[in-house]
């Protein structure tokens, strides 16, 4: 009896080590960036006609494959972070995709850039328009809810009398925005911190 019981749990650890030896891992960093040569290749744009300075809207692109070993949740807002990394950067101004030049040069606005690093992430389409995308992306947090990276951070004004600017939520200090200076990850504070209207998640 005490040799079956041995063979038995002999036979279970041999079992269980073929499976660990098999299982993936993740690797988040270079999975999350796999496709972004492919993307490139796509034009940025479904029409070029437009009607103003803004530029074309941008085409919708396809949701991406999530690898089997990663956590999904994990994995887009590593994602997200990743290309809005991407963009560092890139010039503020008043375009619907990064590549339109009007002549002033390529470029996006705040709004526009969450917008973009959605579309081009994971194929998800938010209001670009910076009210519309402050009443309408995702879910609004409720007050105390922890931020997670990648969710959308509304910014008031100066005097606080309306929304003026939404950034990306990269960690308790980070946040990664589009603004005077262009695409770059800026500390969370000052400004940003103390007009910090609510949090949206688009991720869940």
């Amino acid at each position: 009896m005490r040799l079956n019981r041995k063979i038995i749990v002999m036979l279970l650890l041999g079992v269980f080590s073929v499976a660990m030896a098999g299982a993936e891992e993740c690797d988040y960093s270079q999975s999350v960036r796999s496709d972004f040569s492919s993307r490139d290749s796509l034009l940025q744009y479904s029409s070029a006609s437009y009607n103003d300075s803004w530029g074309p809207k941008p085409t919708h692109y396809s949701a991406p494959q999530i690898p089997s070993a990663c956590d999904p949740i994990q994995w887009q807002q590593q994602r997200i972070i990743a290309v809005a990394e991407k963009y560092i950067g890139l010039p503020y101004k008043h375009h619907h995709i990064p590549a339109f030049n009007d002549g002033s040069g390529v470029g996006l606005d705040c709004s526009n850039f969450t917008a973009w690093v959605y579309n081009y992430g994971l194929g998800i389409a938010i209001n670009s328009g910076i009210t519309k995308q402050a009443n309408t992306a995702g879910r609004q947090l409720s007050q105390g809810e922890s931020l997670q990276p990648g969710d959308l951070l509304f910014i008031r004004t100066e005097d606080d009398s309306r929304i003026s600017h939404v950034v990306i939520y990269v960690d308790s200090g980070h946040i990664i925005d589009d603004h005077a200076s262009g695409v770059k990850i800026r500390e969370f504070k000052g400004w940003y911190k103390n007009h910090f209207a609510y949090a949206r998640r688009v991720i869940n």
